[in-house]
């Protein structure tokens, strides 16, 4: 278990109003809070967990904490039952919806062996398609502005595409996160979906699609990370997978009850 008092939330400057309550409520379990201030969090001992979101201006520093192997966890909206930028069903409200922590890594790095209560209690079973295969067109599911900037991929679009025109003929059909068009159209019939992290990645593959990502995708255990690889799709078994990402998500009472600091992984 993970000690919150050794632990410092970062909380960057410009949150919404819903987000700054929850975070405040979360700042008061741990020992430490740095509002906006970057040169304060690279002074932190070496003994205090950093707890960081999606926040551009932490980019290079989070990059040193990963080359150094000093210990950092990140958080974001989580895998399922969220409230915003979701296509599978949403969280019946913001206090129920779910965000997700990891030591060391953006996303879930490997599938862990945990029972499935928590996934079964999402209720979300009647979600989960069989694999589609023999789908025709990819596509390609752009990166934020933000996540643009924090993850450095400002020509991941243009590098992409010219690596699959380098492999594939297939038509590719490129969506953004504000895509009026539901994910579920753009994949009906798809060979497979293509992106750098989004949790679109996740979706796709709760909803039968395989996918394309980066290594640092949750999705990645269970699709393949090489766009060379295009025609050769996989479609593992997802169970297992399932139950993980259930394992690494909290909800607003689960951040603040303790459940998080137990479960933080």
């Amino acid at each position: 278990m993970i000690d919150p008092k050794r632990c410092c939330l970062y909380v960057p400057n410009g949150l919404s109003s819903f987000k700054k309550s929850l975070f405040e409520r979360l700042g008061a379990k741990v020992g430490r809070v740095v509002r906006g201030n970057v040169a304060e969090m690279a002074a932190l001992p070496s003994d205090t967990l950093p707890l960081v979101g999606c926040s551009p201006e932490l980019r290079e520093m989070i990059a040193g904490w990963r080359g150094s192997g000093r210990r950092w966890a990140y958080w974001d909206r989580g895998y399922a039952l969220r409230v915003f930028a979701t296509w599978l069903p949403k969280a019946p409200s913001i206090e129920q919806s779910f965000y997700r922590f990891h030591i060391g890594s953006f996303q879930m790095t490997e599938v862990r062996d945990v029972p499935s209560d928590r996934w079964d209690s999402l209720k979300l079973q009647h979600v989960v398609k069989s694999w589609a295969k023999g789908g025709r067109h990819i596509v390609i599911a752009a990166p934020t502005r933000t996540y643009s900037r924090f993850h450095d991929t400002r020509d991941w679009i243009a590098d992409t595409i010219d690596a699959l025109a380098r492999v594939t003929d297939r038509q590719l059909v490129i969506r953004d996160k504000e895509s009026k068009r539901s994910l579920q159209s753009d994949i009906e019939g798809a060979h497979a979906l293509v992106t750098h992290g989004s949790i679109a990645a996740v979706e796709s593959v709760v909803l039968g699609c395989p996918v394309f990502v980066h290594r640092d995708s949750a999705a990645a255990l269970v699709g393949q990370t090489d766009v060379k690889k295009i025609e050769e799709p996989i479609y593992p078994d997802r169970e297992k997978w399932l139950h993980s990402l259930a394992y690494s998500q909290v909800n607003e009472r689960e951040m603040v009850d303790g459940t998080l600091f137990r479960h933080l992984a």
